[in-house]
């Protein structure tokens, strides 16, 4: 079953369905997408290799294509009916492992969008029980980035606070759909990067990837405020704070690098004071930017 004709057979079941079963509706969208289920290939990696600790997470495999054609129904139907298939969603979230997570992340956009209000409290909820990076950052990008793309002026700072939460999960969250504006509203590079920037030094891996992913798409809005941001943590050593630094370099937009390349004298600084931890990562961000300085835009 390809995504077409999984969008197909969940809009003949959902308008057979009364979305005021939440049961009913999670059970028939459930086998619709279970018939996209491949059997795996030899030496294929699952899902379980994806980095999934808890073992009553059901996580199929069913490709994202087909689940995204599925949630756009349930948004499609959902927004104009939020009050009925808010309760569809959350039992989606909760109950249907990796596959009602992604119908249900998409299915909350529209949602959201239609009354954020009721809906924000819900997509909070919903990320603190994130399982792994998946939920998570499908949840920040299909479910509460619409809202924050639609109307940043009214909803950034309150999506900033949630990187000031104690969940790591709500704090990914924040991170990704905050990083993810200045590609569509350029202007509000500056204020992005001032919301993400307290989370560096955190310790959890999950985190400290989602902040330099953050970064550096802040930066394809507008490199300056991050090059600022970059330059003012010359004096920080240690290696939670570090990897970050150089993995915003590291893992950059090719095209922007050689804007970044005056930077290096800070980043052989940390070559020399950083804590040994970071040493291998200092090193590899020296590379690209001797690479970068070297060749220059044009090449």
């Amino acid at each position: 079953m390809d995504a077409r004709e999984a969008a197909d057979a969940a809009r003949k079941l959902l308008a057979r369905q009364e979305a005021t079963e939440p049961e009913r509706v999670a059970e028939a969208l459930r086998s619709v997408w279970i018939q996209a289920v491949a059997p795996p290939e030899p030496g294929q990696k699952t899902m379980r290799d994806w980095g999934i600790d808890a073992p009553d997470y059901e996580a199929l495999g069913v490709p994202v294509p087909v689940l995204s054609s599925i949630g756009r129904e349930v948004g499609r139907l959902g927004r104009n009916r939020v009050e009925e298939f808010l309760p569809v969603a959350c039992l989606l979230w909760n109950a249907y492992g990796r596959e009602g997570r992604l119908v249900a992340a998409v299915g909350l956009g529209p949602m959201e969008l239609a009354e954020p209000e009721t809906v924000l409290p819900a997509l909070y909820e919903m990320a603190q029980t994130c399982v792994f990076w998946e939920d998570c950052d499908q949840l920040a990008m299909k479910a509460l980035e619409p809202i924050l793309r639609k109307d940043p002026a009214n909803w950034l700072e309150r999506v900033g606070r949630w990187v000031s939460d104690e969940n790591k999960w709500v704090i990914r969250a924040g991170l990704t759909a905050i990083g993810r504006l200045p590609m569509k509203e350029a202007a509000y590079a500056p204020r992005c990067v001032e919301l993400v920037a307290p989370v560096l030094g955190h310790p959890d891996t999950d985190v400290k990837r989602a902040l330099s992913f953050a970064l550096r798409l802040c930066a394809r809005g507008q490199v300056e405020p991050v090059k600022a941001f970059i330059l003012a943590q010359s004096g920080v050593t240690d290696a939670n704070s570090l990897w970050v630094l150089c993995d915003v370099v590291r893992s950059l937009w090719k095209p922007l690098l050689p804007q970044f390349a005056d930077l290096l004298p800070v980043y052989r600084d940390w070559r020399e004071t950083g804590e040994p931890a970071a040493r291998r990562s200092v090193e590899g961000a020296i590379r690209l930017l001797e690479g970068a300085q070297h060749h220059g835009p044009a090449d």
